[in-house]
């Protein structure tokens, strides 16, 4: 029996168990790609309009969630589909392939069904290859899709299909970057962070790369969410980036591949420490307990949002000098350099606030993997209640989110304090996230509620993330109306500093929070365990 015996077997399965996320994750993104085409050309018809939104593109905002901005003196329906559209496409296909490629790897080890199937006549590689080749198929079904929508709007039918290719060879990328993490931990939790905080890095080198010089630099070709956009689709095509694709990916999979074969089955290459004999007096509570297992994941999720704040507050000085020396920019916006500033960096503040709110819901929804797994009857079974278990889990999870909030704020004010010489900006920015703390508290509170009620309709709680994020970053380009945006979680609450805080909607938010936590409680108490 070779290694890889029974890939294809376990290949079909894992599609007909798929069949409903991945149909979803599918339709979800070519389904926006084409919504998104007709709206861009209808939006800007003229050759004005086009030019005027290729001058947005070229500010520090535009660089940053758009990219290097190839094809903007000529700004047709071609190049401005993949300045407005590709990092969007590129981060949701990350996070497609990274859930995609734990779950069917690191999960199933640490549940014990990867041991059961290893018992039959299985391979030690399947598991692996199986959901490397089934996330490949995926995106490589999605790239197809979307090239075949550019095409059938009539763009370049060569450099639709190079476009296509490499936004599917980006996300087979990450999930081939994930494949990797899943082999240094023994827990799933901790291979999904360490996998998107690859991604994280990974986008902040090619911000970095493409401020600091037109076109990008060195450390933008260092990031593999550059390599699609370096191969200038709808401008001047060069198919030679798309090939760093080819070979990062062999390099990744071939090394996953290696270390798998070093470790044991259900461990990681980065074997736990064993703990102490006795608990100390940290340990005698609940909510201790519960903030001791999840130090891990609080110190990277904080350490990441730290980090992009951080990077993302020193590009304040970049979007000052490029409005001082462009006279033109100055006119489109029509106001002062500081307004700007201002604008930029409470847009940024969204992202910390997302980050914030997806640890929240990630830290009640552990729960269920307790309760699944047999430990949460367990503590059950002594003097611990329903309500004081659940309820210690929402006050890590609060505090958590709350320590994740601040951390971005700090680092968002101390970047642009340091570049602009002006310490201001740190009571400005900390206050601009703390406006928006309920947003990101929501989801943690929605989390206790689906799980105390009804665990199977988890999917709904990521739906609503979604689409929040995806009303918040494009909804504006799109043509939300107002009713859609105000059904994004991050659009209830004005955003500072470029607005006015509002406390009747700040309390209303606060006490919706807590009305949901609340209910979930009363839920959890009610309802039989490992049930829906």
């Amino acid at each position: 029996m070779s290694g890889f015996t029974g890939t294809g077997t376990l290949t079909r399965f894992i599609l007909r168990r798929d069949r409903i996320r991945l149909s979803v994750w599918t339709l979800a993104l070519a389904g926006t790609t084409a919504a998104t085409v007709p709206v861009l050309d209808d939006m800007f018809s003229t050759v004005e309009e086009r030019q005027g939104r290729a001058a947005l593109m070229d500010t520090p905002t535009g660089i940053v969630f758009g990219g290097p901005g190839y094809g903007l003196d000529d700004y047709t329906l071609g190049p401005m589909m993949v300045n407005e559209m590709t990092m969007t496409l590129l981060i949701a296909m990350a996070v497609m392939s990274i859930l995609h490629v734990i779950r069917h790897t690191r999960a199933e080890e640490e549940s014990g069904r990867a041991e059961l199937l290893r018992a039959n006549v299985l391979g030690g590689g399947a598991p692996m290859a199986s959901a490397l080749l089934t996330i490949t198929l995926v995106n490589l079904l999605i790239g197809g899709t979307i090239a075949l929508t550019l095409i059938g709007f009539d763009l370049a039918a060569a450099d639709s299909l190079a476009y296509g290719l490499g936004l599917a060879l980006g996300g087979i990328t990450f999930g081939a970057i994930a494949a990797v993490c899943a082999q240094v931990s023994g827990h799933a939790r901790t291979a999904s962070g360490l996998a998107f905080l690859a991604v994280g890095l990974l986008f902040m080198l090619r911000v970095v790369g493409d401020m600091a010089e037109s076109g990008g630099n060195l450390l933008s070709w260092l990031s593999p969410f550059a390599w699609g956009q370096q191969a200038q689709p709808f401008h001047d095509l060069r198919w030679v980036p798309l090939a760093l694709y080819g070979l990062v990916i062999v390099a990744l999979v071939v090394a996953a591949h290696l270390l798998s074969g070093r470790r044991d089955l259900g461990a990681g290459l980065v074997a736990a420490r064993p703990g102490p004999e006795g608990a100390g007096r940290l340990l005698r509570g609940v909510t201790t307990l519960q903030l001791h297992q999840q130090r891990g994941s609080i110190i990277v999720w904080t350490l990441a949002v730290l980090l992009f704040a951080v990077s993302f507050g020193t590009l304040a000085v970049e979007v000052e000098g490029m409005f001082e020396t462009n006279p033109d920019l100055q006119a489109v916006f029509g106001t002062g350099v500081d307004d700007v500033i201002g604008g930029f960096l409470s847009f940024v503040t969204s992202y910390v606030i997302m980050g914030a709110a997806a640890f929240g819901a990630l830290s009640v929804l552990r729960l269920r993997a307790e309760e699944n797994s047999g430990r949460t009857e367990l503590v059950l079974a002594t003097a611990v209640g329903r309500v004081a278990w659940l309820g210690s889990a929402l006050v890590v999870a609060a505090l958590s989110t709350l320590f994740v909030v601040v951390a971005g704020g700090l680092g968002l004010g101390l970047g642009a304090a340091a570049v602009l010489k002006d310490g201001a900006w740190v009571g400005r920015l900390l206050e601009a996230v703390l406006a928006q703390l309920p947003a990101a508290l929501v989801f943690g509170a929605l989390a206790a509620l689906v799980l105390g009620a009804a665990p199977r309709l988890t999917g709904l709680l990521w739906l609503w993330l979604g689409y929040s994020i995806l009303a918040t970053v494009m909804g504006g380009l799109l043509e939300f109306p107002e009713w859609a945006m105000n059904l994004s979680a991050f659009e209830i609450l004005p955003r500072l500093p470029v607005e006015d805080f509002e406390p009747l909607h700040y309390v209303l938010y606060a006490g919706a929070v807590l009305l949901l936590g609340a209910l979930s409680l009363v839920g959890f108490r009610n309802r039989d365990l490992a049930t829906a």
